[in-house]
């Protein structure tokens, strides 16, 4: 209710006063109708009846949705993040991809930073709260991201779909998260870029059970079988890995654990033995909250919802990876100070939000981003 979970008191709580509401419909409006007489006589009361009952409720409905206005912020108008073009470094010896890196973070951050404080909802906030949860890349509706019961991957190409030059997009939800982040790049450095993803599965060799389907994920574990046939075929230049950290006891394992990480070193070495250059995606922040609906509510403060760093992200868990990810002979990507201060993780930088439900990017956010994916994937390419 109100974007929070009810609990199990107060999910019966919601049942009971449900129960008893309909009840007393049932007595008070509906049978007294049902039973009239010049109701029960007539076919044509009946259904004159019914129509204008329906009508009435359709024009409540009507008026409700003109006069109850979609939450927007009266915060003063905040400037977009738009990452630049890094500058040739100074430093002779700096490698002009780790310069690349480093400057597109550093102006992230900033940006991240001068939002930590962000009170009230700016008012060009982009995408707006009312638009944010349809804010999500293509390959979320066009079968690219395979369901719960889906196995098989269909063909996802973008970019330069002719190029020999092939990069995967391979994870879970929050592989497919990166999609529009990646598309602009490949089509600028004329790759094919391949996006292979599946719900609530990350690629590791991790049994896994899946609580929205109450059994065994058996899809899940045919879904990376042939994933990973597929990639041995294609041979692609650069797998690039994602996936939630957000797993816990009732997947049968839980992110950031002894084994996941050490399934996530085991992974990386088996994409590296195929040919490809290996980047894995940090985590984003999580925001423990429905970060649309959460600024609804806290549209004069946003940092209302913005959580903690040590809440949001799990610093000790991150270096884990990043150890496993570098002994496998891949590149992991820490992404946390594009998203945290040392303090918070705000879920507004300059006027963009950043998530458009409780734990996935904004279309919007990914794409400001880009620039700095970018030089990440140039870097790992670069260095196989």
């Amino acid at each position: 209710m109100l974007g929070h979970p009810l609990g199990r008191v107060g999910a019966f709580g919601a049942l009971v006063m449900a129960g008893g509401l309909a009840l007393l419909t049932q007595w008070t409006v509906e049978n007294p109708v049902r039973f009239a007489a010049p109701l029960r006589n007539s076919a044509v009361r009946s259904l004159a009846c019914g129509g204008a009952c329906t009508a009435l409720a359709v024009s409540a409905a009507l008026v409700l949705f003109a006069l109850v206005p979609a939450p927007v912020g009266q915060g003063v108008a905040a400037p977009s993040l738009v990452l630049t073009a890094p500058r040739d470094s100074a430093a002779p010896t700096a490698d002009p991809r780790d310069e690349a890196v480093r400057q597109l973070m550093t102006q992230a951050q900033s940006a991240v930073a001068a939002s930590a404080e962000i009170r009230a909802v700016p008012s060009n906030l982009t995408p707006s709260l009312d638009n944010a949860p349809g804010n999500k890349a293509d390959v979320f509706t066009n079968g690219c991201v395979r369901s719960w019961r889906e196995v098989g991957q269909s063909e996802c190409a973008s970019g330069d779909q002719d190029s020999p030059t092939t990069v995967a997009l391979v994870g879970d939800s929050h592989a497919a998260m990166w999609n529009p982040a990646l598309e602009p790049i490949a089509e600028a450095r004329h790759w094919r870029l391949e996006t292979m993803a599946k719900v609530t599965c990350p690629l590791m060799d991790l049994p896994i059970t899946s609580p929205y389907l109450d059994r065994e994920y058996t899809e899940c574990e045919q879904w990376r079988g042939q994933v990973l046939n597929r990639l041995r075929h294609e041979h692609p230049r650069l797998i690039v890995v994602g996936m939630s950290r957000r797993y816990g006891g009732d997947f049968g394992f839980v992110s950031y654990d002894r084994a996941w990480v050490d399934s996530l070193a085991r992974l990386v070495a088996q994409l590296h033995e195929i040919g490809s250059a290996v980047l894995v995606l940090g985590p984003i922040p999580d925001p423990h909250s429905t970060v649309p609906t959460c600024l609804s509510e806290h549209l004069d403060d946003a940092t209302a919802c913005a959580p903690a760093r040590p809440a949001g992200v799990n610093d000790a868990g991150v270096a884990a990876e990043q150890a496993a990810v570098t002994a496998g002979g891949g590149r992991y990507a820490d992404l946390t100070s594009m998203f945290c201060t040392t303090g918070r993780c705000p879920v507004i930088v300059g006027n963009t939000l950043v998530f458009r439900d409780d734990n996935h990017l904004t279309v919007s956010y990914a794409q400001t981003l880009g620039p700095a994916i970018g030089a990440l994937t140039d870097r790992a390419l670069a260095r196989e």
